[in-house]
């Protein structure tokens, strides 16, 4: 037998009401979906080319994406004017790609750059606006794999135990005793061609183990309770044992370790790349910008636009997490009388 449905559905319920009552959690997640839409519309903020325009009596759709040979040979000048007559174009928010350089070196903010530029002549709103877009797509996309490769070890580990368990706590005490961003240092150094793929892969292999032992922990107290041992005497199988009902109750933890997750990648992330050991030099990233801050100190636009940034994306993370962690335990919101209201 299960918990009852209409108790799960109870507790949902009350978990979404708490978030949605929370300011703090509200501030935090307004906050990542602007991050996350300057990340899906970064060509159409800042790129070198239109996203729609008419040259030479040809018709282009975004070719800020499809880059069609023909326009990227161009000037960008000659195509965002549309010299020729009939041309026309649409141009981004600013005309300018992150990799793009231009005679304007070190600038501070401007109408034409509105965050300056670096020391190579490169628009640093759209090494921002692009940064952003990789940094996102690196935290969720290693969190993910990290997330996939804890949950199954720590289930498995958790729910058989004898061999496999202690194989896999061993593995877990083993790959702890090292600090992270040593291990990526190392391997960073030591690669032939060092990207943010290798560093990616690094991480993963590294921290699977924080949510392989939650997990691990929630299945063993899970395994205990009367609803799996009533499961078991009615002859369910292993599999739908642990699938049915014990993973759901591990759902929530491992959900909240995983938003706790993303921001702390994000910040090793940045520290490689201020260290120049992480994605490749020319790349678009907050680290990369902060690294140039550091060779020209005063340049100031290029240490807070991408500090800001950086902090209030840590900072909204952990204002996520910490508030799904209050709403989806139900120990934290009977712990006291101010969960569930309305909190700054």
């Amino acid at each position: 037998m299960t918990p009852p449905a209409g108790s799960s559905a109870t507790g949902l319920t009350a978990a979404l009401t708490q978030f949605e009552r929370s300011r703090v959690a509200r501030c935090g997640a307004v906050t990542l979906t602007l991050f996350a839409l300057l990340a899906v519309f970064a060509d159409l903020l800042a790129a070198d080319l239109p996203v729609a325009c008419r040259v030479d009596g040809h018709l282009y759709l975004f070719p800020n994406l499809t880059r069609p040979q023909p326009l990227a040979e161009r000037a960008r000048d000659g195509v965002a004017r549309g010299r020729s007559a009939g041309d026309w174009a649409i141009t981004p928010v600013v005309r300018f790609g992150p990799y793009q350089r231009t005679a304007d070196v070190l600038k501070p903010p401007s109408r034409t750059h509105p965050l300056g530029t670096d020391s190579q002549g490169r628009d640093v709103f759209a090494r921002v606006v692009h940064g952003t877009r990789m940094s996102l797509i690196f935290g969720c996309m290693t969190v993910g794999a990290t997330a996939l490769i804890g949950l199954a070890l720590g289930a498995l580990a958790g729910f058989y135990g004898r061999a496999f368990d202690s194989a896999v706590a061993r593995a877990i005490e083993t790959i702890s005793s090292f600090p992270t961003l040593l291990l990526v240092l190392v391997v960073q150094a030591i690669a032939a061609n060092p990207s943010a793929l290798t560093m990616m892969i690094t991480i993963v292999l590294t921290r699977w183990t924080e949510m392989a032992r939650l997990v691990r922990a929630e299945v063993l107290f899970a395994s205990c309770q009367d609803y799996v041992l009533a499961a078991r005497a009615l002859g369910a199988s292993p599999l739908r044992t642990l699938g049915r009902h014990i993973l759901p109750n591990v759902a929530a933890p491992a959900v909240v370790t995983a938003t706790f997750g993303v921001a702390s990648v994000i910040l090793i992330e940045a520290q490689l790349d201020f260290l120049r050991i992480g994605a490749p030099p020319s790349s678009a990233s907050w680290g990369q910008i902060l690294s140039e801050a550091r060779d020209e100190p005063s340049a100031w636009w290029l240490l807070a636009f991408p500090g800001a940034i950086l902090f209030l994306t840590i900072v909204a993370f952990n204002l996520v997490g910490d508030a799904l962690r209050d709403a989806l335990d139900p120990r934290l919101r009977a712990s006291s009388p101010l969960r569930g209201r309305d909190v700054t």
